[in-house]
């Protein structure tokens, strides 16, 4: 039977089968982790639009329930205020401060009043990841899963997530309220192809790191500091108030410029033992920001 006119941008009667049939996988057990590991594979695109739709929402969705398991509970960063009380039922009476100087004076003062104020803490964050060849398959999968765990520790409006390889482009943006599955089906788009460019992915970042309110956002580096195209990052990294690097430990990773970006760009380094620990660690940077 000839084929309809535009079916090749159909989804199939069986898209599990067909997914699973292009992976090489058994459709009994594959599932949506499956399918995050093979989207960017060299030799496995999917030929129909509408199958390449229908995977990246299992994906998507994977990613997600993998990061909620890490992540546990969500409770907002707070930071505390302690100011006089201006206004009636605001904040928590400070007793011990407010007895100090109700007993310091005769006549008591308004001031003297002391209240301390949770409210929930803004610290903007510009992710910049590596995007390039050697990210095809499962290290793209295991970035997005750390994407999304750091999306889940901060503010959607406080997250920026810079991709790179032989260019660097912006996939979230300061100050915009894209949540995290947006978030991760943007990294899972990525066809992980080109080199590696950390001075362009850091220069983009800064771009977006100096929108940030009321200081520059942190900037948060992906790399083996392994560059193949454009200059030394160097100086780029200079530009950040505050600039930290996770090292994804390999054979050939650069160590020295790794701890040179991160001086210079008044951060740290922190070693991340291949990819498979990358959404472990992040998790523990997150927390190291949200202090």
């Amino acid at each position: 039977m000839p084929r309809r006119r535009g079916a090749a941008n159909e989804l199939p009667d069986d898209p599990i089968g067909a997914l699973a049939l292009r992976y090489g996988l058994d459709r009994n057990e594959m599932d949506g982790w499956d399918v995050a590991e093979n989207l960017s594979q060299i030799n496995r695109e999917l030929a129909s639009p509408a199958l390449t739709e229908y995977a990246r929402r299992m994906a998507v969705q994977a990613v997600l329930r993998r990061a909620a398991r890490l992540v546990g509970p969500i409770r907002p960063a707070e930071k505390t205020i302690v100011e006089p009380l201006t206004e009636p039922f605001r904040g928590e009476l400070d007793v011990d401060r407010t007895l100090d100087n109700l007993a310091s004076r005769e006549l008591p003062d308004p001031r003297d009043w002391i209240v301390r104020i949770r409210e929930e803490k803004h610290v903007p964050v510009v992710l910049m990841m590596d995007v390039s060849l050697s990210m095809s398959g499962r290290n793209l999968a295991l970035a997005a899963l750390a994407t999304a765990v750091l999306a889940l520790k901060v503010r959607p409006q406080d997250l920026s997530v810079v991709v790179f390889e032989s260019t660097a482009r912006t996939v979230k943006r300061l100050h915009t309220r894209e949540g995290t599955e947006a978030v991760v089906e943007g990294v899972l788009s990525q066809p992980a192809r080109g080199y590696t460019n950390i001075g362009d992915a850091l220069r983009r970042g800064w771009e977006e790191a100096r929108r940030g309110r009321p200081r520059p956002a942190t900037g948060l580096l992906i790399t083996d500091g392994v560059y193949t195209v454009g200059e030394d990052p160097t100086s780029a990294a200079a530009q950040f108030g505050r600039l930290f690097v996770l090292l994804t430990e390999d054979h050939k990773m650069n160590v020295e410029l790794c701890r040179r970006m991160a001086r210079v760009g008044k951060g740290d380094v922190f070693r991340v033992k291949g990819f498979e620990d990358l959404p472990a660690r992040m998790i523990r940077v997150a927390n190291r920001l949200l202090r």
